[in-house]
């Protein structure tokens, strides 16, 4: 993730910042990339451990997208994961906004006050937050009802027994 990121980096400063010389242009693509990674890496290695079993695996993100628990799951398992998606979900209908709406307007600004490069930069923004404002509350739905599915499911288990 830093390597990658560091690259990006430096390949982005040959167009917004064309003065600098590849010695400057490395090192601060080299902080840039360290930050960047070691900031991710740990958030995102937070993250993947509060996954369990089933949140690992590709048909738990096709079973959200669809709003459907598969047929043998385990419901304990299941509603641990989901309980999870949900919980890491949640924030993102007030964050989003209060991320990208400022990262927009500064790009705009950035935009209208240097280089024309930074439309690709507020696009970008705007696009991010309109796929997060629609899907966001879709995931968050379809959790629910998955969850609900478990409970019943569970439910009928103990009361057949």
């Amino acid at each position: 993730m830093v390597v990658r990121f560091a690259a990006a980096w430096f390949g982005a400063t040959f167009i917004t910042t064309p003065e600098l010389g590849i010695g400057a242009r490395a090192l601060v693509s080299a902080i840039a990339g360290a930050f960047y990674g070691t900031f991710m890496g740990i958030w995102l290695g937070r993250t993947r451990r509060g996954y369990s079993g089933p949140a690992r695996r590709p048909d738990f993100d096709r079973a959200v997208r669809s709003g459907t628990v598969p047929a043998e799951v385990k419901i304990d398992e299941w509603r641990r994961a989901l309980q999870h998606h949900r919980a890491q979900h949640r924030p993102l209908r007030w964050s989003v906004p209060a991320l990208y709406s400022p990262m927009t307007a500064l790009a705009i600004w950035l935009a209208v006050t240097s280089q024309p490069l930074f439309w690709f930069g507020a696009a970008f923004f705007v696009a991010v937050f309109v796929l997060t404002a629609v899907t966001t509350p879709r995931v968050l739905h379809n959790t629910s009802a998955m969850l609900a599915a478990l409970d019943r499911r569970e439910s009928a288990r103990h009361g057949g027994e």
